[in-house]
Formats: structure tokens, sequence, C-alpha cells
């Protein structure tokens, strides 16, 4: 019988930057230095995101402005050179734009393409954050932007063509949101780093690392991802926060005339690194990350290509049937009340769907599975009626598939 799967064929995070594992990744690159993976396979990517889709996209579904921008050589295009009276794109004076240097920015375009939502959703499930998607066309010999930094890591998948990187010396290791990129004041280092990004490559620049970019003698296309991590100084802030609205102590006002000359400034001092204390006594970690997991969670909204299709399946589902886990679930298990009346809670895609407590262990091995399983199949003591039962429940929330 044939598994009408698509996960197999989603690029994820691994495959996206393999040879390197993961655990490389995570342990010699993440937020430290650049990484650049050469393939010699300009197919790499061509099955997430090709030229045909870009022609596709911009062509036929009649693209709101908004949706799309275009630079060149580091300065904005005039909208009006390319957007029709209606406020949408104009695909042929885009062209024309294009032909004379214009690079095309789609941000979130994994909103129509279902590819690059499958690949945004697998990185979602690795780096717990929400995704910052451009995808850049840029014609031959052409530059986008100017030399810069970005305030969010970036992982780039070259689709198509090549462009020309340069690395440089960079002053400022992980900026925070504050310190964004100010061409005014910037002042470039020297080079450190000249590599060709070829179609099927890729390569990945944390936050503050200095670069630009430019196509070679063919036209380019790469996927942009930016990695919108939450920082553990928005942590320790929100958690302070918490720990004033429970204390009045940190709600006072600073002493009146703190900023003249002569002021007891030890006082002031000796007042501020009390508080600080406080803060650590009162803090409670385990609340302050299961909010930002939970809000993160309820962020996430459902991506169920079939559902209304499974809707109707789901009333079929007997023993015996095929089913299996959507892909890259981001969810949370949790026990509430105690006795006949607990339950087991599974928060998923911001709902909260409860069963009874017996369930769990036929629940846990449905949503961990890792691939395709038959009614019946699954561990714990509900017999295939009661299997049938919950798979159907899950089924109809988004959580499984029907394979049958």
């Amino acid at each position: 019988m044939k598994d009408i799967s698509a996960a197999a064929s989603v690029m994820d995070f691994a495959r996206a930057i393999a040879p390197i594992t993961p655990e490389e990744f995570f342990s010699e690159y993440f937020e430290k230095k650049h990484l650049v993976v050469r393939r010699g396979d300009p197919g790499y990517y061509r099955d997430l995101l090709s030229v045909e889709d870009i022609d596709h996209v911009l062509t036929t579904m009649q693209i709101p402005a908004t949706d799309m921008n275009m630079v060149n050589n580091g300065a904005p295009v005039d909208p009006e050179t390319y957007v029709t009276q209606s406020d949408h794109i104009d695909p042929v004076r885009a062209a024309q734009q294009f032909a004379e240097g214009g690079t095309i920015i789609l941000p979130g375009l994994q909103r129509r393409l279902p590819k690059l939502a499958a690949y945004c959703r697998a990185l979602e499930t690795v780096f717990s954050c929400d995704l910052q998607t451009n995808i850049y066309f840029t014609p031959d010999n052409a530059q986008g932007f100017k030399t810069h930094y970005d305030g969010h890591d970036v992982i780039v998948l070259q689709t198509h063509g090549s462009k020309t990187w340069n690395i440089y010396e960079s002053p400022l290791v992980l900026p925070l949101r504050s310190q964004a990129f100010d061409p005014k004041t910037f002042e470039r280092g020297e080079i450190i780093d000249t590599f060709v990004l070829n179609a099927g490559d890729m390569c990945y620049v944390p936050r503050g690392v200095v670069h630009d970019a430019i196509a070679t003698d063919e036209m380019s296309l790469h996927i942009t991802t930016g990695l919108l991590t939450p920082r553990w100084i928005d942590m320790l802030i929100d958690a302070i926060t918490d720990v004033a609205r429970r204390d009045p102590a940190f709600r006072h006002a600073v002493p009146p005339g703190f900023a003249n000359d002569g002021f007891d400034m030890a006082g002031a001092q000796d007042t501020f690194a009390r508080l600080l204390a406080r803060a650590v006594e009162q803090a409670e970690p385990a609340v302050t990350l299961e909010r930002y997991a939970a809000e993160f969670r309820n962020r996430r909204n459902p991506v169920v290509p079939g559902q209304f299709m499974q809707f109707v399946k789901a009333d079929a589902i007997a023993p015996g049937t095929r089913v299996r886990a959507r892909p890259d679930l981001i969810y949370r298990l949790f026990s509430v009340g105690a006795g006949e009346e607990a339950e087991i809670v599974l928060d998923v895609y911001g709902t909260e769907i409860a069963f009874p407590a017996h369930v769990e262990p036929s629940l846990r091995e449905a949503l961990t599975r890792g691939g395709a399983f038959a009614v019946g199949e699954l561990a714990g003591d509900l017999d295939d009626e009661g299997q049938a039962v919950l798979v159907r429940r899950l089924v109809r929330e988004g959580v499984l598939e029907a394979l049958d």
C-alpha cells in the first residue's frame, strides 16, 4: 500500500545543512561563526524553490504591493515603477526593473508555497522561534544590499545561480535589537573570508557578522531565513517585571535629585544592588520559560494540508486504519486533576485538548511513533476500538492524518 506521506520530501534542518550534523552546528557554529557548505549539486534545493516557482508567483498570483519590494545596489526602487493603480505588482514592469539591476525581495513567501511552509515548520521545530523568510531574486552582476550586518541569525539556501559573498571583521558580537545596523555610523572592517555560493550550497551567518553579496554572471535566487530567537536578556527583563508586579519595593521612584551634583550615589547604588539580589531570590525561571514556550506554541497557526478531507475520513477510521502524526508538531502534554477526574491535556496549535488520563501511553506513542502505524498497534491499555476513538479525535484536531 502506498504511503501518501509528503514528509519524506520535505527539506528539514538536517538535510539543509548536511553533511554538517545539527549537533556539530550547535556546538561549533551557532552564534559563534559563519558556516559555508559546498555540495557541487546544483539541484539540491531545487524542489524547495525554483526560478519557475518565482515566475509563477509573480505572473499569476496577483501579488499585493505590500508583499514585494525591490532594491538596486542598496537603494530602494520606487514602487510606482512596478506597482499597478490597484496596488498590485505589475509583473511586466517588475521584469523591466529586474533587467535594469533590481533585486526582487519576497518576504513571507511560505504563506503561498506549501514547500516553503513545510521547510519553515521544520526549522521552527528545531529552533523554537519565529522565522522571517525573504526570497532574493537578483539579476546577473547585480547587488541588492550593500555591506551590512543583520540583527538576527540567517540561514541562506542558494537555489539557482550564484553569488560572491564577503565576510568582514565584525565589531559587534550578537547585537541586541536596539543595536540595529546604522549605515550612517557604520565602518566596515577588513575582509576575513570570500566565497562563491553556488546553487545547492548553503551558508549560515550569525547576527552581527558583517557581510555583502553580489550576483556573478548569472541571475541568482536564494532563500534567507532569519531566526527571531528570544534572548536571555528578554527573559530576564520579563522575570524581573513579574517580580515587580508582586513586590512594591521595585516600584518605588529613584530618589529625587539623583541627577544633581552632590547626590549620595553610594546609597542609591546600595539600593540598586539590594533590589537585584531580591529579584534573584524571587524570580521564577520555570514560570518565565514556560510562558515563552506557551506563547510560541500559541503563535504557531495550524498548517494542515488536506484537513477538510481528513475530517471526512475520520468517521471511517477503524482498527487497522493506517495513520501518522502531522510532521513537525510542537506540543506539550501535561496532567491535571486527580483520581477519577484526572486528565492528560495536549496543548497544540494554541488549543488544549483534554483526554482521560488512562489514554496517556497510547497518546504519547501516537505523537512520537515517527512514522505510519495502524490503529490497534499503540501501547497502553486501550483496546482496538478505544484506539480508534482516540485516533478519530486526533485526526479531527489536525494532529494525526489518515493514510488509507
